[in-house]
């Protein structure tokens, strides 16, 4: 498996990934929209032996208290389902150590945190964080820090997201 950022000749294939694996249109016209207003930070694929992209993960930024200081968010997460935990956990730890390594201190996500536990994640309200948001659970909001201290710095802020993302 190989495992590399979104390239133009992605574009078409993730369409297709994304339209199959969620039986709707409405997360991959998402995309599309976060492409064309260049609101992603960073997106990776995953690749079989024959380039077939088996994976996508997607992130785009967040902005604590409506300013944004480079927190990002992990907007997106798709696999081929017969081989979805594998990849998505690469692509995951993938997506964190690139983000590290372009500076940004704290990635978001909302998801189960028994999902995201394993790989660093917090969550939010036990770091003294709060989003805007109408989810059903406060705890899905979930913080992984990056750099040490960051989350601090911020204090007891609330976390505005996109509208798009519910």
């Amino acid at each position: 498996m190989l495992i590399r950022t979104e390239a133009p000749a992605d574009i078409l294939p993730i369409d297709r990934l994304l339209r199959s694996s969620l039986n709707a249109g409405a997360e991959a016209d998402l995309v599309m929209d976060y492409r064309e207003s260049s609101r992603i930070t960073l997106s990776l694929v995953a690749c079989d032996d024959e380039g077939q992209i088996q994976g996508y993960i997607l992130f785009t930024p967040v902005a604590p208290d409506g300013v944004f200081h480079s927190w990002q968010h992990l907007r997106l997460l798709m696999a081929e389902p017969r081989e979805q935990g594998d990849i998505s956990q690469q692509l995951v730890t993938e997506g964190l150590n690139s983000l590290y390594e372009f500076g940004y201190p704290v990635c978001t996500v909302f998801g189960e945190y028994e999902h995201y536990r394993s790989l660093g994640f917090k969550q939010g309200e036990d770091v003294g964080l709060s989003a805007v948001h109408s989810l059903p659970q406060p705890r899905q909001l979930l913080i992984c820090e990056m750099v040490q201290g960051a989350v601090e710095e911020m204090g007891e802020h609330r976390i505005e997201f996109d509208s798009s993302l519910f």
